[in-house]
């Protein structure tokens, strides 16, 4: 069942999530790409539905990013391919000031929108691309939205809209997740996942 954004969202008032520049995200990109990466293809959750902005997604933490990037595709089968990790890479995102993040973790973030748990739950990217046009022009002027990790709920994540680029950066590039044995093993034993590494 969608549920889209009401009419009269403009007047109702989001909870905020106060993203402070100390907080460490995470994400999982490919070798040689730049990790800040502001997508416009319109196949992600929050992505812009007329691809008329990017979107950032990061993890709150390691197994968070993890999930959403490399954990996701073998959930069936629960074997992760070498192949699969030999390309990607981990950094660690840093924000040089606060980022207003519209909440739809914490209670009442969802309700206070006329929203319920079918936003957030990883269905109907069509419908959550149209809420994410919606906050990014809300006249709270989020910096982006932060929500429930689809392939573990118990961790948050957080999508950023374009204009927060200057405010982004990079901390520190871990490497490849292949080389990172005790941190992968850690993970994959969480998950009870294997590997053909």
């Amino acid at each position: 069942m969608l549920n889209p954004p009401p009419g009269d969202i403009d007047r109702r008032e989001p909870l905020i999530y106060s993203a402070s520049a100390s907080e460490i995200w995470f994400r999982s990109h490919r070798s040689g790409y730049d990790p800040v990466f502001f997508g416009k293809n319109r196949a992600q959750r929050w992505d812009a539905p007329a691809g008329n902005y990017g979107v950032l997604y990061l993890g709150s933490n390691e197994r968070c990013a993890f999930m959403e990037s490399i954990g996701r595709g073998v959930l069936r089968t629960r074997l992760v391919p070498g192949a699969q990790l030999r390309p990607r890479e981990l950094s660690k995102i840093q924000f040089s000031r606060e980022l207003r993040l519209v909440d739809l973790v914490a209670s009442g973030g969802l309700t206070r929108l006329g929203a319920d748990g079918s936003l957030t739950n990883g269905l109907g990217y069509r419908n959550a691309q149209r809420w994410s046009a919606a906050l990014r022009s809300h006249p709270a002027k989020p910096d982006g939205i932060y929500y429930r990790s689809r392939y573990d709920p118990a961790l948050p994540a957080c999508a950023l809209f374009e204009h927060c680029e200057p405010f982004v950066g990079v901390v520190e590039n871990c490497g490849l997740w292949a080389d990172q044995p005790v941190m992968l093993g850690a993970i994959l034993d969480h998950y009870r996942f294997g590997t053909d590494l």
